[in-house]
């Protein structure tokens, strides 16, 4: 069932004269004060309306990097804030307007925005066009991104209860080492084909800030340690729920940006982001892993932790956050990365004294951003103690701890003089030792790998030092890692 909502009689006269003046503004001349007005007066009828000409001749004065950057519905709120078109709806003034004809343009894609003019993304100005890049018919993308899904949830006590989408994830609940349950959901075979084009054709081509180094080519945590390491003083803060706190308006209004029309930017969002049902809802409230804030949080659209999608778009959605915690950090002369939900900064001795009044702005910025932190997850880490950051140690290089490193070896140790092995832990203790050699002597790195080869795993040939090697740089999100970005160490 879809509800119409009847627009105010201000805004629908300034969305039939935006799509006018845009119907052919790409032609030769087209945005000239006299073509404007001649589409005008098509709209509006040919009766006199003085203040057309006017507000045409403004119109005609923007320059064209700001007249390709309107979307028909921006140029209609321009449209309201005017003087002209204000005195034209004014009653006391002039007759009151009236559509007598509508002038529809194709619909296109606008360019991306300042500074992105170079990127060169997929052409997608219809929903059509977003099917066919896919790979899909409307039909099925009805199915996996259609209208219901922009449907608030139904209530049990709904006379005419809204349509119910389709299910194309399967929630997975995994406990935490801390105790409580984590929410991972995963897409479906189908829809996860849809969001990994989305990432490699279209999301992985627009950059991230130089902070982020999560979930990014070329960064990992590596990178990320190796920005705070042989620092006095290092302190980190912790988001709450990140990918969840990152709802379907703020995506939407990043595909926007990047020039996709509302259709295609709205189905875009619909395919990257998921409602987690109300029985698994419950289920992580009654064990206590879910307040009644973060539950409100996961009923509306949200990323979902397991899409493919979901690190790209947080990465882009951060970028505000990422450059105002960037900009902080140089007020103080401090250092700053973000790797996923792991907000760190590093700096000289006088840091320390200063990190109460660092923490108090960047605690705003986070809040205004839209985010949350967790408080019991703050840490400060000056030089006389331990410095460790997404579980490696930062004090003098980037260093793995020596627990991990024993434990590591340990557990090599067992599995060489147990015989036999389950061919399927080979690929997750090629990943540990991937993540652990790149912060480890290479003397302890061949030693690690030398126990690896002579683990028996039945009929499956072992690896050499090349592939497990060859594993640390194959992605850029390291092996090693837990689905919410923190080292499995």
């Amino acid at each position: 069932m879809t509800r119409f909502v009847a627009l105010p009689y201000r805004h629908w006269i300034a969305l039939s004269l935006a799509r006018a003046l845009q119907a052919d503004d790409h032609q030769v001349g087209g945005r000239g004060a006299d073509a404007l007005l001649a589409r005008a007066r098509q709209c509006l009828g040919d009766e006199a309306k003085p203040w057309l000409l006017p507000l045409c001749q403004e119109l005609a004065a923007w320059p064209e990097p700001v007249w390709r950057s309107l979307s028909v519905r921006m140029l209609a709120d321009r449209l309201q804030t005017m003087a002209p078109f204000v005195d034209g709806m004014d009653p006391s003034l002039h007759e009151r307007p009236q559509v007598r004809r509508l002038l529809l343009r194709p619909s296109r894609q606008l360019p991306p925005p300042f500074a992105l003019e170079g990127l060169t993304l997929p052409h997608l100005p219809t929903e059509a066009h977003l099917a066919d890049w896919l790979g899909l018919s409307i039909e099925e993308l009805d199915w996996l991104a259609g209208d219901a899904y922009r449907y608030r949830e139904a209530s049990p006590t709904a006379r005419r209860p809204w349509v119910e989408p389709s299910r194309h994830y399967q929630c997975l609940l995994l406990p935490k080492r801390r105790g409580g349950l984590r929410l991972i959901e995963a897409p479906l075979p189908r829809l996860k084909a849809a969001q990994r084009r989305i990432l490699s054709d279209l999301l992985s081509r627009v950059p991230v800030h130089e902070a982020a180094h999560g979930f990014v080519t070329g960064r990992r945590v590596a990178t990320h340690a190796a920005t705070h390491a042989g620092q006095a003083f290092v302190a980190s803060l912790d988001l709450k729920d990140f990918f969840p706190s990152i709802g379907r308006a703020r995506i939407e209004a990043l595909f926007h940006t990047l020039g996709f029309t509302e259709a295609v930017a709205a189905r875009l969002t619909a395919l990257c982001t998921t409602r987690t049902p109300a029985m698994v809802r419950d289920r992580l409230r009654s064990d206590g892993s879910l307040s009644h804030q973060d539950a409100r949080r996961l009923a509306s659209a949200h990323l979902p932790q397991g899409a493919p999608t979901s690190p790209a778009l947080a990465n882009l959605c951060a970028f505000g956050l990422d450059l105002r915690l960037d900009g902080l950090a140089h007020r103080f002369g401090a250092r700053y990365s973000r790797y996923a939900d792991d907000l760190v900064w590093s700096g000289p001795a006088p840091l320390a004294r200063d990190w109460r009044t660092l923490q108090a702005w960047a605690t705003g910025v986070i809040e205004d951003e839209g985010f949350r932190l967790r408080h019991d997850k703050t840490r400060r880490m000056p030089a006389a103690g331990r410095q460790r950051i997404t579980g490696v140690v930062v004090n003098e290089r980037p260093n793995l701890p020596r627990e991990a490193y024993d434990q590591l070896r340990a557990e090599l140790h067992r599995l060489g003089a147990q015989g036999p092995v389950d061919p399927g832990l080979r690929a997750p203790i090629v990943g540990r030792i991937a993540w652990a050699t790149q912060f480890v002597v290479p003397s302890r790195a061949d030693k690690l790998r030398r126990m690896f080869q002579a683990i028996d795993f039945g009929t499956m040939p072992a690896p050499n030092a090349a592939a497990a090697s060859a594993a640390s740089t194959a992605s850029p999100v390291d092996p090693a890692l837990h689905l919410n970005g923190k080292p499995s160490g």
